[in-house]
């Protein structure tokens, strides 16, 4: 599986919902944090999997 499969099925089970897209990212939002993270389209890594996943506890941590 690739790095942003396993993001993406991360972000939509901590309750991240996609919201838009932006230039290079597509934007995930989650209400009951009212937090935001963008995800990387092109390029994306092991270091962007770790990203995502510090900012999702992060938040969950609020």
């Amino acid at each position: 599986m690739k790095p942003r499969d396993i993001a993406l099925k991360e972000l939509k089970s901590s309750g991240y919902i996609f919201k838009r897209s932006g230039g290079n990212h597509d934007i995930f939002y989650n209400a009951e944090y009212n937090s935001t993270i963008p995800l990387k389209r092109h390029d994306f890594n092991e270091n962007d999997l770790r990203y995502i996943r510090r900012e999702i506890k992060q938040n969950q941590n609020k």
